[in-house]
């Protein structure tokens, strides 16, 4: 990687380390991570909202269904619920800096436009 590149990504990452949405995310972290039995519940939420949002089941009303209610259910829990807000802005925060860096540079993908889609 290029020096100016290389130096370039670490302001950003120290930029998005000091930014107050991560500052907020750690924080909730810290608090959730206080109370062991309350992070095994959200840590086992969060894998199976990953593998469901990334299976064909997803489409399934049922399937729906179940998962809004198990995140209602945890999201009554305010240290939770503070936590996957957080998150949820963390990643945001995140994928519009991936959108930026990766619209900066034409990589001539228009043929490939009905797979990546």
């Amino acid at each position: 990687m290029d020096t100016e590149v290389r130096r370039r990504l670490e302001e950003l990452v120290q930029a998005i380390r000091a930014s107050e949405e991560c500052r907020q995310f750690e924080e909730a972290k810290a608090h959730l991570n206080a109370e062991p039995a309350k992070r095994k519940r959200t840590d086992e939420f969060r894998r199976k909202n990953f593998e469901f949002q990334n299976s064909e089941d997803s489409s399934s009303a049922q399937a729906q269904v179940s998962m809004y209610h198990e995140r209602e259910s945890l999201r009554r829990d305010p240290l939770i619920d503070s936590y996957l807000n957080a998150e949820l802005v963390m990643c945001r925060l995140l994928r519009q800096v991936s959108l930026g860096v990766m619209e900066s540079v034409d990589l001539d993908l228009d043929s490939m436009e009905d797979i990546l889609s």
